[in-house]
């Protein structure tokens, strides 16, 4: 996990998911890099260092299976495996330009995967995977499915691989008229211009495909996201500082390289900053952790809570949609940002929402920044938040230039087979789009 407590740490048997990879023919071959406690969006440790975007070195491949992320862009391997609390296989495919897949709790296992927070069950990780295309999410997940995960982890779900809900029949069956919702903006930080971009590039290319397209009513965010925060730092950073302390290393504080690797002559640390305090720490300094016991217990009856509330506004979207059914999908960026220079990375909140809610989703690839494309914009009348502020203030499209723009889909929970079936729907949509449009 990126502490140097853990080196020279060796397991005496293997995970479940490396169990059921070696009987289906797999060939595991190497572990990649990950950042101090995993907590991270970008991929930096005290053990091997930095790992660098694949597309520009001056920025982040993600995090925390940034490692992992690069290596599939780079084709090192056809597909890794990284696990998701908040983002982790989401964001180093979105900035990375590859595929991956957050499967809902116990749907694929995770027995024997060593992580940090064990123990806290309220937001649990997820094991996904990640690939160079769309369609090894479904090979990598129906063949584990198909192996009966069950029998080697007993907190997986007893659900095959079903290919009733992979041919869409719960949304009209295959060749049927779709309606995704689109979340453009989340109400906490607003996407920069390529983001945006992407956005528009995919609702086109899905209307020029049939199907219909909606806005997506943003609900409860700031509740959630504050009571996302509040459950995962319930502990005060105990967990995190009892590795750190076992070997005397320091807790990571900031992924700003001139912090971690002061070096005049490295150019990653070229890129101002104009934020002081990210808004999850606002949040979170407002809790009160470490919390008791029963504090704890209000904080996951307050996600029950939100949980039903946006399954009801879901449902309620049936309305709006035109197809006598609620939305099939959301369609929403994976960050308000392509990949960030280093140390830039600070909000997860277009991921974390969705591990809150356990809903399944996928991040797919849709561009690259390119300056004559996606020049700033104008500053809108009023910032949300100082994060809101910072993401406008930090973007420069030469900075920026060729950092890859990922978007994610999102279905319900335990939906997985549906989830990547659309994203082969939206992926197909999108490529014939792009044929078009560079003909044009």
């Amino acid at each position: 996990m990126g502490y140097v407590s853990w080196v020279g740490t060796v397991s005496d048997h293997d995970a479940a998911i490396v169990e059921i990879l070696y009987e289906l023919g797999a060939v595991p071959f190497v572990r990649t890099n990950v950042p101090q406690t995993l907590m991270w969006g970008e991929t930096f440790n005290n053990v091997f260092g930095r790992t660098t975007n694949p597309f520009n070195r001056k920025l982040t491949p993600g995090g925390s299976s940034g490692g992992e992320g690069a290596l599939v862009a780079l084709r090192g391997s056809p597909l890794g495996i990284g696990t998701d609390i908040g983002g982790s296989v989401r964001i180093p495919a979105g900035f990375s330009g590859i595929y991956s897949l957050r499967p809902c709790y116990g749907r694929l296992p995770y027995e024997g995967a060593v992580n940090v927070l064990e123990g806290q069950e309220a937001i649990t990780s997820a094991i996904g995977p990640m690939a160079s295309n769309i369609s090894a999410l479904k090979t990598f997940t129906k063949a584990v499915l198909d192996a009966n995960p069950w029998n080697k982890d007993p907190l997986v779900l007893r659900k095959p691989w079903n290919d009733a809900e992979y041919a869409l029949t719960e949304h009209g069956g295959r060749g049927a008229q779709l309606c995704f919702a689109v979340m453009l903006d989340n109400g906490l930080v607003r996407p920069q211009p390529p983001v945006r971009r992407a956005m528009s590039m995919l609702v086109s290319a899905l209307t020029d495909a049939g199907h219909k397209v909606i806005d997506w009513e943003n609900k409860l965010h700031l509740e959630l996201h504050a009571a996302n925060e509040h459950i995962l730092a319930a502990d005060g950073g105990e967990d995190y500082r009892r590795a750190c302390d076992l070997s005397g290393e320091p807790l990571i504080q900031t992924m700003m390289p001139h912090a971690l690797q002061p070096d005049p002559h490295h150019p990653w640390d070229v890129h101002p900053t104009f934020l002081d305090e990210p808004f999850l720490t606002t949040l979170r300094n407002a809790g009160k952790g470490p919390i008791s016991a029963y504090d704890l217990w209000q904080l996951h009856k307050k996600k029950a809570e939100i949980r039903k509330q946006y399954l009801d506004h879901w449902e309620a979207t049936k309305t709006r949609t035109g197809t006598g059914r609620p939305v099939d999908a959301i369609l929403c960026p994976v960050a308000p940002y392509p990949a960030t220079p280093h140390g830039h990375n600070s909000n997860a909140f277009y991921t974390s929402i969705w591990n809150f809610l356990d809903y399944a989703c996928t991040a797919f690839p849709v561009t690259k920044v390119d300056p004559s494309l996606d020049p700033p914009g104008p500053p809108p009348d009023s910032f949300y938040n100082q994060e809101d502020e910072a993401v406008f203030k930090s973007y420069d499209p030469d900075v920026f230039f060729n950092a890859p723009v990922g978007l994610q889909l999102v279905g319900r929970t335990q939906e997985e087979e549906a989830v990547i079936a659309m994203t082969e729907i939206a992926v197909s949509a999108l490529e014939t789009w792009k044929r078009v449009h560079s003909k044009s």
